[in-house]
């Protein structure tokens, strides 16, 4: 009798600490609407440096233009046994005057994730490049600060459909 009441307790704290395992968040966790839109409004390469790496982007490569210069930062995740590489693309016009925060990504439905959290934001018609693709479905957004265009491109993987999902926020 006294070995089954330790035993009892036993179960119970392993039935507990495994439920509290699996309740734990997830992993490479995306920004919120509200952080890239801080984050676009930097106009500083090197702040935003700081930023990306808190959520497990590594720098890949910079791309110089005539008016602006590119940023590109990547990250592994492996969501269900299948791995993904998300890019975040960080574009800033050479007089710093204005940004672009482009993140594209496979692993998350990025359309359930940030549709939500533009509520506060106008809807318009979308004019963009991406948005005259049959594949791709996109809506547009923007504030007196910025423009939001959030997209969904269904695309033809080696193993069938998928769909890749592009944010991209520009400060005005």
């Amino acid at each position: 009798m006294k070995a089954f009441l330790p035993t009892i307790c036993l179960m119970f704290l392993a039935i507990f600490s495994s439920q509290a395992q699996t309740a734990a968040p997830a992993t490479n966790p995306f920004p919120s609407i509200s952080t890239l839109t801080t984050w676009a409004s930097l106009n500083s390469q090197q702040q935003f440096d700081v930023a990306i790496r808190g959520v497990g982007f590594k720098f890949e490569v910079k791309e110089p233009g005539a008016e602006s210069t590119a940023y590109t930062y990547i990250r592994k995740v492996t969501v269900n046994e299948v791995n993904y590489t998300d890019r975040i693309v960080y574009r800033i016009t050479n007089n710093n005057s204005a940004s672009i925060i482009s993140l594209v990504t496979a692993s998350t439905d990025l359309v359930s994730l940030y549709t939500p959290q533009l509520a506060t934001f106008k809807n318009n018609n979308c004019k963009t490049e991406m948005s005259k693709d049959k594949n791709t479905t996109c809506s547009c957004y923007e504030s007196a600060a910025y423009a939001i265009d959030l997209c969904d491109e269904r695309v033809k993987l080696t193993m069938g459909d998928g769909n890749k999902y592009f944010v991209s926020v520009a400060k005005k």
